[in-house]
């Protein structure tokens, strides 16, 4: 057997074996589980876009903290109101005591 015979037979044995590991890969099977799309959720909480919108969120924020709206709160820009409005929602939220009395206390105790 000469040089290129051997070498011919090395190529078509290369050649060969990649044709067939390509067409394993391609005839496997894929065994992950199948993908399925649930309903959309809705965002924890919808922030309001419009002016008016904010304001009345922005007004009951403050009647549940016992305050009114500011005087000339009507030369806000929509930007400073929502702002307002979400700080306002922070100073009212719940604190942690509040929600859980035992919060601070170690597990171990």
């Amino acid at each position: 057997m000469t040089r290129r015979q051997v070498w011919g037979i090395a190529v078509a044995a290369f050649a060969a074996g990649g044709a067939l590991g390509f067409t394993v890969a391609v005839v496997q099977e894929d065994e992950t589980p199948p993908v399925t799309v649930g309903v959309p959720q809705p965002t924890a909480s919808q922030l309001q876009t419009t002016r008016a919108e904010l304001v009345r969120a922005w007004t009951a924020e403050l009647e549940h903290a016992g305050k009114e709206l500011p005087e000339a709160w009507e030369v806000l820009t929509t930007d400073e109101i929502r702002g307002r409005y979400l700080h306002q929602r922070m100073v009212n939220a719940p604190s942690a005591e509040e929600i859980d009395p035992d919060m601070g206390r170690r597990a171990d105790e």
